[in-house]
């Protein structure tokens, strides 16, 4: 391995060749988990934080929805700026906001320092979406869904450390996970900085002016949306996103004032549901992805979650409601990859890390949406009514999944675990 003059591992040598390669996916992978695991180290805490501040859903649900709010300003521009400078300092520079961010939340006082927090974190989220381009750069474009795979797999991990170390960090405090959270980032930051190579050459970089629609998340959405067959995907997958981010928005307030919940019973419910989600993608999709069509495994998904979501509502004990949400879980495992490949199958190759902003810039979008109707209903109608909302939503979903046309073969699924 060489080192250029400012540091950096030289990337000109370190990806010329299928090993470098190989090296830079395992280390973009343990970026990816890093950053994952820090991101959910708040998930048993943070409702408990809030409620110190405030007893409303809603209020809770803007945690989510401020760093949702800041992903969707910002996730289109800064991988336009990729595009343009390289995916490397884009997300070290990401990962420094996302340190930040933790260590503002930690410190807490008041309300507004906790949505501060959370704001600055969400602006610069990048990495995630970054390191997906990543992939996309240093994969031929028949080892792009494989080399995928590698998100699916750091989610599933990342699902189950993060909550666990949460729960055990949050019996010192409910701040110590924050803090964690930004030491976490901060290591990412200097395994960035120093081992991972630069994946996107100078003669492929976009060498056009930035403009103003390029600061338009909406406009990018259209441009895809008009797409042919491309429009109804995108639309499925928001409703999917609004249904299924506003759901877990409110599960573990619904959790703590349904059943008193404690933190470390939270803590284990999220790690369960990232096992489940884990052992879902490692056995039982590639098990029935050759036996069904990436289609119908989507709408088998939309409809189990609706099913699982008026599930845990009903659920008279807790115990039945985490093993309902186990269940749900693993109804979602199916539907991220089936609108993954029916969706890139729409797209040129080289139209594939836009497509992928895209995507990014619609999920957090109804991580805004989402959580936002959720507290409203979860207030105003009824404790819990995010839940059958949720699957009514989803059932209609499903329904027009049934209704597009697939040009996606079947191992195609199995290649994105």
């Amino acid at each position: 391995m060489t080192i250029s003059s400012k540091g950096a591992p030289d990337s000109s040598r370190l990806l010329n060749d299928e090993a470098a390669k190989k090296r830079s996916l395992i280390l973009i992978f343990i970026v990816m988990l890093m950053d994952i695991i820090g991101i959910t180290l708040l998930s048993p805490v943070a409702p408990k934080i809030v409620l110190r501040y405030s007893s409303s859903a809603l209020v809770v649900t803007l945690i989510p929805v401020v760093y949702a709010l800041g992903q969707f300003v910002a996730s289109p521009i800064l991988g336009k700026i990729g595009d343009k400078i390289g995916r490397r300092p884009v997300l070290l520079v990401s990962l420094f906001g996302q340190a930040l961010g933790y260590v503002i939340f930690g410190l807490g006082g008041s309300l507004w320092m906790l949505i501060l927090g959370r704001l600055v974190g969400g602006i610069t989220s990048g990495n995630l979406s970054t390191s997906s381009a990543y992939i996309a750069d240093i994969s031929k474009p028949e080892e792009r869904s494989k080399n995928f795979a590698i998100i699916s797999t750091a989610w599933s991990l990342g699902l189950i450390m993060g909550p666990a170390l949460g729960g055990l960090f949050g019996q010192f405090s409910l701040e110590t996970p924050a803090y964690v959270a930004g030491a976490v980032t901060l290591l990412n930051l200097l395994l960035g900085f120093f081992l991972l190579p630069e994946s996107l050459p100078v003669s492929k970089r976009d060498t056009t002016k930035l403009v103003l629609r390029d600061y338009n998340p909406i406009l990018a959405i259209v441009d895809m949306a008009i797409r042919p067959g491309l429009g109804a995907i995108i639309l499925i997958s928001a409703i999917f996103g609004f249904a299924f981010n506003g759901m877990n928005s409110v599960l573990a307030l619904f959790m703590i004032q349904k059943f008193t919940a404690d933190t470390w019973q939270l803590s284990l419910m999220m790690m369960l549901s990232g096992v489940t989600i884990a052992l879902a993608n490692s056995f039982l999709i590639p098990f029935m992805a050759p036996r069904y069509s990436v289609k119908m495994m989507g709408v088998f998904g939309l409809l189990g979650l609706a099913a699982s979501s008026v599930s845990v509502f009903f659920a008279p004990f807790m115990w039945l409601a985490i093993l309902v949400n186990i269940l749900g879980s693993a109804m979602s495992a199916f539907i991220f990859p089936a609108l993954t490949t029916l969706s890139i199958e729409r797209v040129l190759p080289r139209e594939a890390g836009q497509l992928l902003g895209v995507n990014s810039a619609v999920g957090s979008l109804m991580n805004i949406v989402g959580p936002l109707f959720a507290g409203l209903v979860y207030d105003y109608v009824m404790v819990g009514s995010p839940f059958w909302i949720g699957a009514l939503v989803l059932v209609p979903a499903a329904y027009l999944l049934i209704r597009t046309t697939s040009h996606a073969s079947k191992v195609d699924l199995v290649n994105l675990h």
